[in-house]
């Protein structure tokens, strides 16, 4: 179970940059920094390396310090939960511009078991297809926050032998025009997002590929 102890840790060494690479430090400077013995902060650097979040090198008396991947993201977790509590409203705001999809949208959006769901829960009938949003770096923190928010779900449900997997939804609004976010459980998009409306949102918004857009999402 990860302590405040290990969070604290993990936050000090990624303060040195050890979230960038590998970082020259003592326990010396660990615990003196972190207000405890050299010994304390020996064994807390040990504990970060038993759980595979940190890697270490030893020079001698000295040592380099990396962030493991799993320690980057728990610090990660920490810094969105934070998000949550400080800065998220009723509301956010995502910008990005059009993209042409893969041309799966209408298949999924098609299937019973989400079409039947959708007007159930977003109340409205989708129109067969999506429209794809490539969000500009500066809000894609904002994407990896929703995806740690319950949404709506629309449940997925197996058909024909094939498993259709849970899909979250957010009410939201493109360039004014009410429509819904859709965030599916599994997908291989990461800078592309999916919305969905009860009409063809190109033709409507008169859209094209490059098109710089505004989704209002509603938490």
């Amino acid at each position: 179970m990860i302590s405040p102890e290990d969070i604290h840790l993990l936050k000090l060494l990624a303060l040195h940059r050890a979230n960038k690479d590998f970082v020259g430090i003592t326990t010396s400077q660990i615990g003196k920094e972190m207000g405890v013995s050299q010994q304390t902060a020996s064994r807390r650097l040990r504990r970060l390396l038993n759980l595979k979040l940190v890697e270490v090198r030893r020079n001698g008396r000295r040592i380099a310090v990396k962030l493991a991947k799993r320690g980057v993201d728990l610090l990660k977790k920490e810094f969105i939960d934070y998000q949550r509590i400080f800065e998220l409203s009723e509301y956010v705001e995502i910008t990005g511009e059009v993209v042409s999809g893969l041309g799966e949208g209408r298949y999924y959006i098609m299937k019973e078991g989400y079409y039947r769901q959708i007007k159930e829960k977003l109340f409205f009938e989708p129109y067969p297809g999506t429209l794809n949003v490539r969000v500009y770096p500066k809000d894609m923190q904002k994407i990896e926050t929703l995806k740690t928010l319950p949404g709506i779900c629309i449940k997925g449900f197996v058909s024909e032998g094939r498993t259709f997997g849970n899909v979250k939804a957010f009410l939201c609004t493109i360039n004014g025009k009410d429509a819904a976010l859709i965030i599916p459980e599994r997908t291989h998009y990461t800078d592309i997002i999916e919305i969905i409306a009860e009409k063809n949102l190109r033709e409507e918004l008169n859209l094209e590929d490059g098109t710089p857009v505004e989704v209002v999402v509603f938490l």
